[in-house]
Formats: C-alpha cells, structure tokens, sequence
C-alpha cells in the first residue's frame, strides 16, 4: 500500500522582548514584539517590531550643577518593525537553535536629553525641537531556545541592526542664547543587539 503523505504541522507563537544595545555611542534599551505562523516545527514566518531609546541617564532634573552646554546632550528614539523568517534547527530538542531574520522600515527622533523645564511651569525653547526621520532596517540574528514546556520557550538572542542612514540634527541654545546645530551621525542606529525573549504558543 501507498505510505500516507504526512500533514503539515502548523502552530504558532506570540513572544516579548527585552534587550539591550548601544545607540549613537551610548547605552540603550530596546522592547520588541513578535507574532509567528510555524510550519512543521520548523519554520516560522511573522510581524516582528521593536521600539528603542537611549541616553536614558541624561536627565538634569534641578541639578545644582547645571551647565547650559549640556544642552548639546540628545536622546534617540524610534521603533521598526516588518516581516521576519525564522528557520529552526532541532525543534523538539530541549535547547535548540532559530535564525529569525526581520525585515522592514522604522522611523526615529532626536530630542532633548535635559527636561529641566518639566514640572516648573517655565518654557524652555531647548525642550521643544525634535527632528523625526524614516529609516531600513535588515536584522538578522540567532536565538539558543530553552523549551521550558510544550507551550513556553525562553530564547537568548544576538542581532545585528543593520540600517539605512539617517538625517537628524539636535539644536539648542547655548549660555550666550545663540543657537547651535548638533548633526547625528548617519549610522547610528547600527549596531549589535542582546536580548531575552519569552515565547507563548503551539510549537
């Protein structure tokens, strides 16, 4: 007799992110998203995104030792997201290892890293200059999964952001009240990515 052909498995995931990069130099924080389709334990095809921002220890807020050149300090913000293809190697072994690799479009902007003006009532035209640009994004990366059961996975992830560049600037006023240009390097939202994600579904 004829073997039956073998029905494709199909299942899916939904997972949450938290890792950590560096942005224009300086440490960052990125959360990031996923929803996949999986096809026989071994393929997986989905949306991903992630939001970013850096500079996150920059705040001034009533610094007695304020200097009105710290306003040259910007933080980058933004997020991308697209589709991402993940390849699966030794699915139902207890650790095994994905490839996800997204593909997509983000924007980011530069603002303001010193919020002194916040919560005193005052205006401070430092505080109100932002400058958004769109960018490319090609991220591929590896994930060493752990199966903790048959509906959660833990996954340790390395990635590397590659992006178009961009066009920002940061302006301010110095302490003579004349305005100055800071221009954001074009790469800098290139670089490496660390992160754990926990991923709920049907494997």
């Amino acid at each position: 007799p004829e073997k039956e052909k073998q029905k494709m498995a199909n299942g899916g995931y939904g997972s949450f992110s938290i890792g950590y990069t560096q942005i224009d130099g300086k440490d960052a924080m990125v959360l990031g998203g996923r929803a996949a389709w999986i096809a026989n334990h071994r393929f997986a095809l989905g949306l991903a995104g992630r939001g970013f921002f850096n500079n996150f220890n920059s705040n001034q807020y009533y610094d007695p030792n304020y200097d009105p050149n710290q306003d040259s300090e910007y933080a980058l913000a933004g997020g991308y997201g697209g589709i991402f293809v993940e390849p699966i190697i030794s699915p139902m072994s207890p650790v095994n290892v994905s490839f996800p690799i997204l593909i997509g479009a983000g924007g980011v902007t530069a603002t303001p890293a010193n919020w002194r003006s916040w919560g005193s009532g005052s205006y401070d035209p430092n505080n109100y200059y932002y400058n958004v640009d769109a960018f490319f994004v090609l991220e591929p990366g590896v994930d060493l999964q752990f199966n903790i059961t048959k509906w959660f996975r833990i996954a340790l992830g390395g990635s590397y952001r590659f992006t178009s560049d961009i066009y920002l600037v940061h302006k301010y006023y110095d302490s003579q009240g004349i305005e100055q240009i800071v221009t954001v390097p074009k790469g800098a939202l290139r670089n490496f990515n660390v992160d754990i994600s926990f991923k709920f579904g049907w494997f």
